[in-house]
């Protein structure tokens, strides 16, 4: 794998186990509608955005260990394509090696 494309794939897998803590919390609280802010899961490792999602909506992306929560227009074509997109958040899949590793640093694919 190029080295880029690691670094940028590790980056993004930092920032989805930032959020699973934010979803451990948010779980605590009930399966309910309310929003909670989750970060921009992008390659990007100075990114400080947060977007809102409700649980529900955080665990049909996390259903999937190459996917992540990222704000609009912050993906990398080279590495990852758009499967999903709102107003507030798309959601990016990773591809080929890349998307081997983000399974890999996926602690729910254990």
């Amino acid at each position: 794998m190029d080295p880029r494309q690691e670094r940028l794939t590790r980056n993004e897998a930092l920032f989805r186990d930032t959020n699973e803590s934010v979803r451990a919390i948010a779980a605590a609280h009930g399966d309910d509608d309310h929003v909670y802010e989750f970060y921009c899961e992008c390659s990007n490792a100075n990114c400080t955005f947060q977007l809102q999602a409700t649980l529900a909506e955080y665990e049909a992306v996390r259903a999937h260990p190459q996917r992540f929560l990222i704000r609009p227009e912050h993906v990398l074509p080279e590495i990852e394509t758009v499967v999903q997109q709102n107003a507030n958040w798309w959601v990016v899949e990773k591809q080929g090696e890349a998307g081997e590793l983000a399974e890999d640093l996926d602690a729910r694919s254990d």
